[in-house]
């Protein structure tokens, strides 16, 4: 497994090292964020989708649960947290969103509960009490072309 972490001092910095991760990618996975309300996922969200050379407007999926960037879509951005079981991921119709050939960004990915989602990239974001602006990003992977991606950047 390859473990990289990097410190961001400002929400800017968090969407720059995304923006660079998105533009290094270039086939499409699996990616997890991690990390608590307010962490940044969706700072990091907005910065992978523009590094993929999209223009769309990237929000919050709190109350939508997916929403879709690219037309057709490259990236579906979940935010499962407000799922109570595994039966609420099947009747939205979640398999049909892994046979799409698109990126999927998950937040609260333990929520994904029985489905075993490879190649991944796991992602946390934590901050520090003292200083409210810094991250800190970790990058996780056992993929071995993920692996060489994470050394370029």
């Amino acid at each position: 497994m390859v473990s990289i972490t990097m410190k961001t001092k400002s929400s800017g910095e968090t969407f720059d090292i995304a923006k660079r991760l998105g533009q290094a990618l270039t086939f499409p996975l699996v990616i997890f964020l991690h990390g608590g309300m307010g962490m940044g996922k969706t700072i990091f969200s907005k910065g992978f989708v523009e590094g993929l050379g999209l223009e769309d407007e990237v929000t919050s999926p709190t109350y939508t649960i997916v929403n879709e960037y690219g037309d057709p879509p490259r990236v579906f951005h979940f935010d499962l947290y407000r799922l109570c079981d595994k039966n609420d991921l099947y009747e939205m119709g979640f398999e049909d969103y892994l046979n799409q050939g698109a990126t999927l960004l998950l937040e609260w990915p333990d929520l994904a509960f029985d489905y075993d989602l490879e190649p991944k990239l796991e992602i946390t974001l934590k901050s520090n009490l003292d200083f409210p602006d810094e991250r800190e990003i970790v990058l996780e992977t056992t993929h071995p072309e993920i692996m060489r991606l994470l050394k370029k950047i």
